[in-house]
């Protein structure tokens, strides 16, 4: 476009050179001719025409050129201006890494205000300034990713301020290619996030107090309870109303409960750093249903296993064990008497098995469902409500799901979905 352009100011000029050539040169000709006095009116007639007629288009195409090429100037400043109140860090390179144009808060935050940077790469830059002489190398690096990508490209990268903090910005890196597929230019928008990132970070941290204060409540009523009857006991035994001795198996039964809130906690707070292996699932259940059989039995209810498919699982036995355990000791518990938990291995989709666990037992609420896996929150009159959490975690650090469907009096589901074994 600014060669059309220079090309069209050069009009008046080459105008200039050729015009008394064209007249000079066509009045020689036409004396040296051996034409008659008509014929050369006529041809000097058609000559002046011509010229004129020329000259009209040069003019034409000149004027109008230099209206579009002021059209370009004025949309040209009107984008610069746009550019240059955006909030945005906001700068353009050709194909091979030059400066073409920064806006002002680029320019401000590079420290590049009265640098001519147009036409220098980053290294050149660099130069110019000590303290982002690192920040403009490092642009290097990233703005070739960028090409390699091919498409719009996302980072964030984090700018060092004099005053020693630092400015996060959430980079956008528009790479454009020739149709050839030569790089063209890269277009590079920058958003300051730095608030944002501060506010998330006061959210967490707000988060993380109010979950440790839920935790400690939780912590506390369950502890106190039984510390509670503990203390009553040994008051009473100070009083001579009662003899300790005689209250020996409620103690113990109330320390044992402390002991395994305090066993549980151990698991929840527990790493998740542990051994993984290929294991058959079938095999797995069934020896939980073999062990929680007797338990069953005691209480004339019943377990059935079903299973439609054989399934291998990247797991850890002894953890999915312990929540199949969990499981099966809630269904037991729900149903009191004479009932039954039926539990079905089978194939969910192409990419995860499930494990259902159903019972005839007493049901949940509704309301009721949606908290379950929460710290201390129970269904059960005695429960500390931390078993479905463990088991919530475990779940999901095998990369699987629970899911929970209840009717009043007419029992629960448990589906647990896992992936498949890719071994």
């Amino acid at each position: 476009m600014k060669k059309s352009i220079e090309m069209f100011r050069k009009i008046p000029y080459i105008y200039l050179i050729i015009g008394p050539f064209w007249i000079l040169g066509t009045d020689y000709l036409i004396r040296m001719s051996n034409m008659s006095a008509e014929k050369v009116f006529i041809v000097e007639t058609i000559k002046g025409l011509l010229f004129v007629f020329i000259t009209a288009i040069l003019l034409f195409v000149l004027i109008k050129s230099l209206s579009h090429s002021k059209q370009i100037e004025e949309e040209k400043e009107k984008l610069t201006l746009l550019i240059d109140t955006m909030p945005d860090f906001v700068s353009f390179k050709d194909g091979d890494g030059k400066w073409l144009q920064i806006n002002k808060f680029g320019a401000q935050l590079f420290e590049l205000e009265n640098v001519d940077y147009k036409g220098k790469t980053d290294e050149e830059v660099a130069k110019y300034t000590d303290f982002y002489h690192d920040s403009l190398i490092y642009c290097i690096d990233t703005d070739e990713e960028a090409w390699k990508e091919g498409g719009v490209s996302r980072c964030e990268e984090i700018i060092p301020l004099r005053d020693g903090s630092n400015k996060t910005f959430d980079a956008f890196k528009v790479p454009i290619f020739n149709k050839d597929g030569s790089r063209k230019a890269l277009l590079v928008i920058g958003r300051d996030i730095t608030d944002l990132k501060e506010t998330e970070s006061m959210l967490r941290q707000s988060e993380k107090m109010a979950v440790l204060g839920e935790l400690a409540a939780g912590i506390a009523h369950e502890i106190r309870n039984p510390l509670t009857t503990i203390k009553g006991f040994m008051q009473m035994h100070q009083e001579k109303s009662i003899k300790i001795e005689d209250h020996i198996d409620v103690l113990v039964s109330e320390i044992d409960r402390i002991n395994s809130i305090c066993s549980e906690l151990l698991l929840v707070a527990k790493p998740t750093d542990i051994n993984f292996s290929n294991q058959n699932i079938n095999t797995i259940v069934r020896e939980v249903v073999q062990l929680m059989s007797t338990e069953a039995s005691l209480q004339n209810s019943q377990l059935n296993l079903i299973e439609d498919n054989q399934f291998n699982a990247y797991c850890n036995d002894s953890q999915l064990k312990q929540v199949f355990i969990n499981i099966i000791k809630n269904a037991l518990e729900a149903i009191s008497t004479n009932g039954e938990v039926t539990i079905t291995i089978y194939e969910k989709n192409e990419d995860y098995f499930a494990i259902k666990f159903e019972d005839n037992g007493c049901g949940i609420e509704e309301t009721r469902i949606k908290h379950i896996g929460e710290p201390f929150y129970s269904v059960k009159e005695k429960g500390i409500g931390l078993g479905m959490t463990v088991s919530f975690r475990i779940i999901g650090t095998h990369k699987g799901s629970i899911h929970i469907t209840s009717q009043v009096k007419m029992g629960t589901s448990v589906e647990l979905l896992l992936p498949k074994s890719k071994q």
